[in-house]
């Protein structure tokens, strides 16, 4: 198995959370078992004579390392995992790594996955074992290897760190794993709030330049205040799915009340922190967008158009209230009531909508 380290890295923890501001009696439901969560204590694993697999699972001579999972595998979905791993660690080729650091699990492979997941782990080490960052090499599954990924890593200032290949595996000698911090759409402020300051201090501040940093950086003085009161709306419109079907209807309600339409996966990553960051509201329906409410100020506000009857997937309200961020919601109808949550499309309720615009504008 595994030898953990001791003292713990992270302490047991208990989180407190408030309503929605805009909570309605009867959507209560939605979000009651979210109040309150505890979370375990947190400590660091010790491993001899692993690999890591392209596809982010630890093994032992071909065998998925079970403990090292941030979601219990049971029955066919054990199986499936098992095979999968004997496939990767027969048919790649090894890279010898002595001295090994993984933070990841299979939440790595989504953009919300790897800020509100992964990265809190090395907020975590970096508070906690420094040293074991300064010397060994950081290790990254192929899985998790997307354009923002290396940018990402950037305010760190990682001595060393390797993405493997997608046909390759690193066979680890000595390899110390970081597992989660918090289950997943679950948050420890102090370390989410860390992160938001780290990048907020290379991406803003002036550490890091982009083409066209300069139309984004912010402002000073008068200009400055006025920047840092832009109301944004996250379209999901070049998203393979979740979308909002009558997004275009919603043009004229978002334009009266000064929202700005944008689309992610048109800036970098420091654009899209730097401008976030200048936002006093932003609204978007449910999907990886909403990652960004880690670059908002505290007593900013965020609608989430979410899916009618959705109790299950709380990952933002839970992070707006990490971050301190005012959480307000509205529930929309599924284009196809039969479709998973994950990929479903909305249609969003354009009175409702401008119900709430106004409330968002309230002191």
């Amino acid at each position: 198995m595994f030898k953990p380290l001791y003292p713990p890295l992270l302490p047991p923890e208990s989180v407190e959370r408030r309503p929605p501001v805009n909570l309605v009696a009867d959507d209560g439901v939605l979000f009651s078992h979210e109040y309150r969560r505890d979370f375990d204590a947190v400590s660091l694993r010790l491993y001899s004579d692993r690999d890591l697999l392209s596809n982010g699972f630890l093994a032992r001579h071909g065998l998925p390392e079970f403990s090292a999972f941030a979601v219990e595998r049971r029955g066919l979905g054990r199986l499936k995992t098992l095979v999968r791993s004997v496939q990767y660690s027969a048919f790649t080729r090894p890279l010898r790594v002595e001295q090994a650091l993984v933070l990841t699990d299979e939440n790595a492979n989504g953009f919300f996955h790897w800020f509100c997941d992964e990265l809190p782990k090395l907020e975590a080490l970096l508070l906690s074992a420094p040293e074991e960052l300064e010397r060994r090499t950081l290790l990254i599954p192929a899985m998790a290897d997307y354009a923002y990924l290396r940018t990402s890593l950037e305010p760190y200032g990682i001595p060393e760190f390797r993405v493997l290949l997608p046909r390759e595996r690193a066979r680890c000698a000595d390899l110390l794993w970081v597992p989660p911090v918090a289950p997943t759409g679950n948050y420890r402020s102090a370390l989410m709030r860390s992160l938001r300051d780290r990048f907020r201090r290379y991406f803003v501040d002036g550490s890091s330049t982009s083409p066209s940093g300069a139309s984004l950086a912010v402002a000073s003085g008068a200009a400055g205040a006025a920047r840092n009161r832009r109301r944004l709306f996250i379209s999901r419109a070049e998203a393979p799915w979740r979308k909002i079907a009558n997004e275009a209807d919603l043009a004229p309600t978002l334009e009266r009340y000064g929202f700005e339409r944008v689309v992610m996966e048109r800036l970098s990553l420091p654009e899209q922190v730097r401008l976030v960051s200048q936002a006093q509201i932003i609204v978007g329906n449910h999907g990886a967008g909403l990652t960004h409410i880690l670059w908002m100020n505290p007593g900013t506000r965020v609608l989430e158009l979410r899916r009618r009857g959705d109790r299950q997937n709380n990952c933002y309200y839970s992070l707006a209230q990490a971050m301190d961020v005012d959480y307000y919601y509205q529930l929309c109808d599924a284009v196809d009531e039969t479709e998973d949550t994950h990929t479903v499309d909305f249609i969003v309720d354009i009175k409702a909508l401008e119900r709430n615009l106004a409330l968002l504008e309230k002191p």
